[in-house]
């Protein structure tokens, strides 16, 4: 089941029943009132996950069978602990479903996380990727550099603030695989700096400029010849036989920018040579024949690119 699901707890037993498909534990230890909190964004095949508390916990959990979980403290008291080890601000946490495991915080923890199905990450991933989550599975908890802690954080909170304010629609899988690649891209250049050696760093990008440049325009002619029936990302790097993670790098060497980027660009091009073509016809229709899922959401992506509503634009046609 797909949704946002919000809970407030104050005591360990409701806070372990929050969290749906996991098995939890919770021993309050910090003596006071627990404020605790968790939001739960579930997706097609995956979900994204915030939790907070305030106070001393000791934390048994064990992840849905079937599914990879990353997890990255978004504020971390010192002397925090996972499984036994060091539990600090940069350390990623890659978990496999069905094993339990504990966190014990003796103050203040935030903590950001994603599952991913197996399915989905089978689809995802390319052999390369695939063999590097293994290795990080292996040894459950990493220490990546601070800028790729960073960098992950902010795009779990990007996307979570995305499906909170209605951005992204939990039903949409679309939405959902967009989420996931993004923060799939950030652990995957976090576990590379920690599971491959500065000279083997890249290898699975094709390797001359050239090559990428041949991969992007393939891209982009894909792109074109589906602007009335928009490809997913997922549905664009399996036809094109690369993985979302060598697409994002080729397309940002290339043209500057992400192929969703592109991609949307493409489209609200189209709707401007159409506006200009054809004055009269429906903003509602045009949008809709676009792919886009309503003329206010057009309007406002139409207005950012070419500062000026798409009414407007017709009106000058």
């Amino acid at each position: 089941m797909t949704g946002i699901a919000r809970h407030q707890a104050s005591d360990s037993d409701e806070l372990a029943g929050a969290l749906a498909g996991w098995s939890q534990d919770y021993t309050q230890l910090g003596r006071g009132r627990l404020h605790a909190e968790l939001l739960h964004v579930q997706l097609a095949g995956a979900s994204l996950i915030y939790e907070h508390s305030n106070l001393h916990l000791h934390e048994n959990m064990t992840p849905p069978h079937g599914q990879v979980v990353f997890g990255i403290p978004l504020m971390v008291s010192s002397d925090s602990l996972f499984n036994g080890g060091t539990l600090a601000g940069d350390t990623l946490l890659v978990l496999e479903g069905g094993e339990e495991m504990e966190i014990c915080a003796p103050g203040e923890i935030g903590m950001l996380g994603l599952t991913v199905d197996h399915r989905l990450l089978a689809q995802i991933l390319g052999a390369e990727e695939q063999e590097r989550l293994e290795q990080a599975l292996g040894r459950r908890r990493l220490d990546i550099s601070p800028l790729a802690a960073q960098r992950l954080r902010e795009d779990l909170c990007t996307s979570i603030g995305a499906f909170e304010r209605a951005e992204y629609d939990p039903r949409s899988a679309e939405h959902g695989v967009r989420a996931v690649m993004s923060s799939l891209d950030c652990v995957l250049q976090g576990l590379d700096e920690v599971l491959r050696g500065p000279n083997q760093r890249g290898t699975a990008l094709p390797r001359t400029l050239e090559q990428r440049r041949r991969l992007v325009l393939a891209a982009v002619e894909m792109m074109q010849a589906n602007l009335d029936l928009p490809l997913s990302m997922l549905e664009l790097c399996q036809a094109l036989n690369t993985s979302h993670r060598t697409l994002q790098y080729c397309f940002r060497q290339i043209s500057q920018a992400t192929p969703q980027q592109f991609f949307l660009s493409l489209r609200l091009a189209e709707a401007r040579r159409r506006l200009k073509q054809d004055p009269q016809q429906s903003i509602t229709t045009l949008a809709l024949d676009l792919g886009f899922a309503s003329s206010s959401h057009f309007s406002s992506l139409y207005k950012r690119l070419y500062g000026e509503q798409p009414s407007l634009t017709g009106r000058r046609g």
